[in-house]
């Protein structure tokens, strides 16, 4: 199997030309169930190991929830490496996110649910991860990109404290700057 980065941006890509049915059928899949044609495609292009099946499921899953809609060719790629996770779980993927002078910076997702999702145990993780993508999906503007590489690693390496520590700090760092950035523009207003 290829780098876990390289596997991961050719099935964003992949994503990119699917019909809108195929990729409708990938957003209902379950997990541990059957699967769909455009997953068992996507596992053997990519060689996915079969031993991670319910992981890669899930990611696929989570990532065409979060891909944009419309006829291949009209969507914008969905993996952005230089975009984590953990950000855009903060700022819905808008690179210009700032909240109003004077206002405390409003997450897209709450500082509580992400705080949650921090406290659960690795394999209660991928139910949640999908219900915050889902949350995100329905704020995120089109063509705003995200690293997918931080959702396999959250649900393919979940015993390891790395991946959930780099959401935490992304999500902080993101949240933080934007109220430094009210505080300042606040101060230079009076």
């Amino acid at each position: 199997m290829p780098p876990l980065n390289d596997t991961v941006a050719a099935i964003a890509t992949r994503l990119l030309s699917l019909d809108p049915g195929p990729l409708a059928e990938l957003r209902r899949m379950e997990p541990g169930g059957a699967g769909t044609p455009a997953f068992w495609r996507l596992a053997a292009e990519q060689d996915l190991p079969q031993a991670k099946t319910d992981a890669w499921m899930r990611i696929v899953r989570i990532m065409a929830i979060l891909s944009d809609k419309g006829a291949p060719g009209t969507r914008k790629p969905l993996h952005d490496w230089k975009r984590p996770l953990g950000a855009a779980l903060a700022d819905g993927g808008d690179r210009e996110w700032t909240p109003p002078p004077g206002d405390d910076p409003s997450p897209v997702l709450s500082e509580a649910r992400v705080i949650r999702f921090l406290a659960l145990p690795p394999e209660e993780r991928g139910t949640a991860l999908e219900r915050m993508a889902r949350a995100l999906a329905s704020r995120r503007q089109p063509g705003h990109g995200l690293d997918c590489v931080d959702i396999a690693k959250l649900l393919l390496f979940g015993d390891a404290p790395g991946p959930i520590q780099k959401l935490a700090r992304d999500f902080y760092n993101r949240l933080d700057g934007a109220k430094r950035r009210a505080d300042t523009q606040k101060e230079g207003t009076a």
